[in-house]
């Protein structure tokens, strides 16, 4: 029969209360390095998953690695501004942010396809066949590393949403639209026939307000929900012009290379585990505001027909080629794994 190792057998078995107490605590590395880095991201501090998806990257890798890498999470703007984030960690001015690949096309332009395109992917694991089994991510590791930048596993926040203060539903309706977009998304838009225009988060709801701009993507639904586009917008467009998007962390190079491989292991498996609670919690509420919308009468949902979604999916492959002749080292790569993913679907 096997022996019932309770506290009082193994006291009996000559184990001694100390030793005991080691038992029923995680093994720490004596003299074991502590990383105490700096984080800054472009998410504005009043929105409702600051707190639960950038500070809780930083509280899971706190607690995964025992307490050895300790990242302070700073807001918008707290060392540089967003558009120097990139450059900023690759020189070392701070380790690691949380950021959007688009921000960053005109440096890496393969960071349009970190991003996620239009009318591409549809949910969470055809992002993973993309990066990982196709090896997408591999491609972008090498264009991160010229800028001395790593790049840990995309963070998915549900896709992308516009909400308008006119109707959208046709192609017509694109002609000299004022839509605050970003990255490669815009250029789809200005092939449609819209001026694409931008605004940091913190001046997007006084743009739509005042009428400076006419429509704007900020995520999907839930992330304009909290951005408060609901106040300002009289429609939120359907389909969504992309069903998944992502946010990305990056880190500096130099650090991320001396950081032991348990460690690392730590920090890729906690940025995944953040992106699929991540992905989980903006579709669901998308889903949530968008029922509340229509019930309380606070606008409409609004559907471009067939035709027109048919020509913004086309006008997204010309912007994905293009980006490949303008960079054959790395978009080419990408660009290629994306048309061979999009007919394995079926869907070009």
């Amino acid at each position: 029969m096997e022996k019932n190792w309770s506290r009082r057998n193994l006291l009996k078995a000559g184990l001694g209360a100390a030793a005991l107490g080691a038992l029923s605590k995680p093994a720490k590395a004596s003299g074991a390095a502590k990383y105490k880095w700096r984080m800054q991201t472009h998410w504005p501090t009043g929105v409702g998953y600051y707190k639960p998806f950038y500070e809780g990257f930083c509280d899971r890798v706190r607690k995964a690695s025992g307490g050895q890498i300790d990242i302070t999470p700073l807001p918008s703007g707290a060392i540089v501004p967003t558009n120097a984030a990139f450059e900023a960690v690759g020189r070392g001015v701070f380790q690691i942010c949380w950021s959007f690949p688009a921000y960053w096309i005109g440096k890496v332009p393969v960071a349009g396809h970190f991003n996620g395109q239009l009318f591409s992917w549809d949910n969470f694991e055809e992002t993973q066949i993309y990066f990982y089994q196709m090896g997408a991510m591999d491609i972008i590791k090498k264009a991160y590393a010229e800028h001395n930048l790593y790049p840990l596993p995309p963070q998915l926040t549900s896709g992308v949403a516009v909400y308008s203060k006119k109707p959208i539903q046709t192609l017509e309706d694109f002609k000299g639209l004022k839509i605050r977009s970003t990255g490669i998304p815009a250029e789809v838009f200005k092939k449609a026939g819209a001026t694409p225009v931008f605004f940091p988060g913190e001046e997007l709801y006084q743009a739509l307000q005042t009428g400076v701009c006419d429509a704007a993507h900020w995520g999907g639904v839930a992330a304009g929900w909290e951005m408060r586009f609901q106040e300002v917008c009289k429609y939120i467009i359907r389909p969504f012009f992309a069903n998944i998007t992502n946010c990305e962390i990056f880190v500096n190079l130099k650090e991320w290379n001396q950081l032991p491989d348990d460690l690392k292991m730590v920090m890729e498996n906690a940025a995944m585990a953040n992106a699929a609670m991540s992905c989980a919690w903006f579709t669901y509420y998308d889903y949530v505001r968008m029922k509340e919308y229509e019930e309380k009468k606070m606008g409409k949902l609004v559907w471009m027909n067939d035709e027109t979604v048919k020509k913004l999916r086309q006008y997204s492959m010309e912007v994905v080629d293009e980006y490949s002749k303008k960079d054959p080292k790395y978009s080419a790569q990408a660009g290629k794994l994306l048309k061979d993913f999009l007919q394995i679907v079926g869907r070009v």
